[in-house]
Formats: C-alpha cells, structure tokens, sequence
C-alpha cells in the first residue's frame, strides 16, 4: 500500500492549484461578506481552512515576520489583561480570557499567504471586494428610496447596518479605487485599454466618494480630508511627484478643493451642527456637555480616561469597557432614559480608548504597529523596486485613514469593520512582507 509522506504533502501545499483553489474561495469572501453573509461565511470557512496548512509549510518564514509576533504578544496581552480583570473587576471578568476579539484582526496574514505577493490575484482581491459594496447598496435595502432620500440631502445608509459603517466602506472603497488607478498606470497593456480601466475607476471613485458624502459621517469625512491634504506627500514619497514645485502646486489645489467643499451648506450643516458641543469643549467646561453625538462621545472618553490612568499597563480586559459605562453617571443616565441603540449602549465611541481601556499601553501599541509597520514595509519595499508603486499609495492612504475613524468609532471590532481591515491589510501584506521574506529565503 503507497503511503502518503510529509514531504508529498507539502510539494501538495506548494502547488499552484492549491493555492489557486485557496484563491477562488478568497475571491468568493471578498465578493459576498456584506452583500450575502452566509456566502460569505462559507467561503471565509473555505480559505481559511485552505490557508492553515500554509501556515505550517511557512513556519521558517513565519518565525522571521514581526507581524506574527506582534500576534502572539496581542494574544499574550490579551491573556494578561484577563487576569488583571480577575484581580480587579471580578464580578465582570469572564470564566476565561476571550481571544477572537483581536485575534481575527489577524486574518491578513493568512490571505496574504494565498495572495502570495501575486500582483493580479491582489489586485482581483481589491475589485472584488468594492463590488461586494456596490452590490450591498442594492441587496441590503430599497436602493431607490434610498437615492430619493439621498437627493432630499437626507443621511442614508443603504441597508448597511447603520450609516457610520456605509461611510467607512465607502471611504475604504474610494482609496481602494484611487490605488489602483495607478496599478493601471504602469500596467504593461495597450493605451485604450489603461484608458477605459482609468475611465471606469475614476467613475468608481466618484461614486464611492459620493456615498461617503451623503452617508454623513463626519468621522470619514475629517479622515478623508486629512488624506486628501497628506496627499501630496504620499505622491512624492511613492515616487508619482518628483519636485518641490509640484508638491507646492499640488498642495494649491487641495486648498481650492478644501475651500470649495467647506461652502457647501449641505456640508456645513453635517460639520458644524454641534457647534455649542465643541465650544464648550474648547472653554474647557467638560462637566456640562450634554449627551449628543459628540457629546457622547466625549463624555464616554473622559469617563474611561479614570480607567486608563488607574491602570495603564494592562488595562482591565474586554470587560473593563462594561466596567467604564456602568461606573458612569451620565452613560447610565442616558440608557436608562432612552430606547433603540442607545439603551444597549455597550461600546466607548473610539476603538483607541477600548484598546486602552481593556489592554492598556501595550496592547494599543501593538495593535497601532498594524497601521505603522505595513506603510514602513511598503516604502523599503517600494524603494527596493519590489512592492507596486500602487500598493504603497494604498497603504499610506488607507492606514491614515484606518487611524483616524478607529479614533471615533469601534470599526475594528465590529464585523464589517474587520472585514475591510482584513483584505486590504492581506493585500499590502502579500505584496510587502510575504515577498520581501520569499526573497529572502530563496
């Protein structure tokens, strides 16, 4: 009888249909997440049962990859802060120490395994999962009297859950968009073909923009112009503006776009509908911010900053945020005398003071590697002339813009959140460390 080897089986992990099998179901993920979530749920099984002997044929390359030690130190934090929620808060604390809440954040890894630095599987990857969006805006609710409220300047979600996360996957698609404008720039293909392809994602672009816009969240907004501002830095730092004057040039007309913007009364109602709320915030009078919006928000950070500095080492596990609102007058004040979402207010407006809050300074240090390190690898990749000049626009883009709305919302522990996360994080981290370290090993 023929028995099956441990080095069969590996030649079987390296072939290309396995990887390419392992692809399709990635595909399936990206496309069908949001617009059919039990597809979805299915296909993310698929690959990730596909990706786990990767894990095992890469373990070398693994052991040398500081994204995979940044994950065993988040598990350990994780581990760490339990305890410190057994010792402190033990009425909360969990029987024992839940790790998917920031383990899952590190599903890029396996996606960028099967990507494997493969430049049209990444990129496959990326259109995908803005389809699956734009088909979301249709399958998840009445797209009709969504636009009609839309052109009534009213704020709309389009079925996706509520209208921050219509916003975050709008802005995430836009950037998505603007990357691979230039992967179509260098693209080794005929002048009419670069033409129709840049025509398409300009219109893609806009549409997603669009969708930002009228989905009203003033979160992506603050970050998607502090993208647009940073955006002649990113052009010279990826090697697409090459001299002072053009930066200068640049920056002018930022300023002309950032002016002609801020007149819109449709944006100036959003942005400066809070007015009273930030002038006292300003005057520095904190103990009469009423609960609005912001003023939430606010209060939720101020009451959880007690927390952080009474432990800011380890912070008091995922419980400590339960520990935050139930220790607060005013947070229990206001579920307690309002129905909806309000009244099962469970979350701090902010996925920074979480971090902080349950794991401390440890562990939003090495949650905020995750935005840092994949720009730095992009930039030496792209100076070594082997990460796509597009990958590194995309990155510097899109961790910017992570940073900023996890600042003022829980994206990354929320589910749409984790997704957009997840398959953009895979693509950089295919096309930067996973083919620095293939290079490396060969």
């Amino acid at each position: 009888m023929n028995q099956v080897t441990a080095p069969s089986l590996f030649n079987l992990f390296e072939d290309k249909r396995y990887y390419h099998l392992a692809r399709f179901f990635l595909f399936g993920y990206a496309l069908t997440a949001i617009a059919f979530p039990d597809a979805g749920e299915l296909f993310r099984a698929l690959f990730l049962a596909l990706s786990v002997p990767l894990l095992v044929t890469h373990r070398h390359f693994l052991k040398k990859d500081v994204f995979f030690w940044i994950f065993v130190g988040i598990m350990a934090i994780q581990g760490l802060s339990w305890l410190s929620s057994t010792i402190h808060i033990p009425q909360l604390a969990n029987d024992y120490p839940h790790f998917d809440r920031l383990a899952k954040l590190f599903i890029f890894i396996p996606i960028g395994l099967i990507l494997q630095g493969n430049n049209k599987a990444s990129i496959t990857t990326l259109v995908l999962f803005a389809i699956g969006i734009f088909i979301a805006c249709l399958t998840q609710s009445d797209f009709r009297h969504q636009l009609e409220l839309a052109f009534q300047l009213r704020r709309v979600d389009f079925g996706l859950k509520n209208a921050q996360f219509t916003s975050m996957l709008a802005g995430s698609t836009a950037l998505v968009f603007f990357g691979l404008f230039f992967a179509v720039k260098h693209a080794t293909t005929s002048f009419k073909v670069k033409s129709i392809l840049s025509l398409l994602l300009m219109t893609a672009l806009a549409f997603s923009v669009l969708l930002a816009i009228v989905s009203q969240s003033r979160q992506v907004w603050l970050a998607m112009v502090t993208v647009m501002f940073m955006l002649p830095l990113i052009l010279m730092l990826s090697g697409v503006i090459k001299s002072k004057k053009s930066v200068f040039i640049s920056y002018s007309i930022v300023v002309l776009i950032f002016l002609s913007i801020s007149q819109l009364d449709y944006i100036q109602q959003r942005a400066l509908k809070e007015q009273s709320v930030l002038a006292k915030i300003v005057s520095g009078d904190l103990d009469n911010i009423p609960m609005t919006s912001i003023g939430i928000r606010i209060n939720s950070w101020l009451d959880a900053s007690k927390s952080i500095a009474e432990h800011p080492i380890l912070g008091l596990g995922e419980n400590g945020i339960k520990h935050v609102i139930n220790s607060s007058d005013k947070l229990m004040a206001l579920k307690n005398s309002t129905s909806g979402s309000l009244k099962d207010l469970a979350h701090l407006h902010s996925n920074h003071i979480e971090l902080l809050v349950a794991y401390g300074i440890i562990g939003f240090s090495l949650v905020l590697a995750l935005y840092i390190l994949p720009c730095i690898k992009a930039y030496k990749g792209y100076q070594a002339g082997m990460t796509p000049q597009w990958t590194l626009i995309l990155a510097l883009c899109f961790y910017l813009f992570w940073f900023i709305i996890n600042g003022f919302e829980t994206f990354n522990s929320r589910s749409y959140g984790v997704f957009s996360f997840v398959v953009i994080s895979g693509v950089v981290y295919g096309l930067t460390q996973v083919k620095r370290l293939k290079r490396d090993n060969d």
